[in-house]
């Protein structure tokens, strides 16, 4: 008498077992994405809904801002505690300095919005907007946004910054 040997399937185990998987898989994805959040760009300082309507027009603003004024930062780096910085509006033709643009500044970190500062200028002395009240508490990379409007020009920028102990 012979014994007949019992062939086993697991391929519907395996099946299974990768169904069960992907399910998993998709719920952990979904977790990460709800637990970090998709940060907006706030390069324009505005909603990106807006931006998106007028990227058109806020991009030929910016030519013919960038066609008309030269600006200039006056630091390249930041230490722990306050800090001041200013910025020089220079008009390209003349070569005189502007003192009548409306500055806002924002301080950001660059990979959260947490952390953002927006300012006005504290003073505007011979063309160099003033903003005294910087107060950085981590050390790394910061991004210094502006937008400045002069009459009908309008104009951005991004300018990086390290903060050091």
């Amino acid at each position: 008498m012979s014994k007949a040997k019992i062939e086993r399937n697991y391929w519907p185990h395996a099946i299974v077992g990768s169904i069960l998987g992907i399910v998993f898989a998709c719920g952990w994805t979904i977790k990460i994405a709800l637990d970090n959040p998709v940060e907006m760009d706030t390069f324009y300082m505005e909603k990106y809904q807006k931006v998106d309507e007028n990227i058109n027009e806020i991009i030929a603003l910016q030519e013919k801002f960038n066609a008309k004024f030269d600006l200039t930062y006056s630091t390249e780096s930041f230490t722990m505690g306050q800090n001041s910085i200013s910025i020089k509006l220079i008009d390209k033709q003349s070569g005189q300095t502007v003192e009548n643009a409306s500055v806002m500044l924002l301080l950001s970190r660059p990979e959260t919005n947490k952390d953002n500062k927006q300012m006005n200028p504290s003073k505007v002395e011979n063309g160099n907007y003033v903003f005294d009240t910087i107060e950085v508490q981590k050390p790394g990379r910061w991004q210094i946004l502006t937008k400045i409007t002069v009459g009908d020009f309008k104009g951005y920028s991004k300018y990086e910054v390290y903060a050091t102990k």
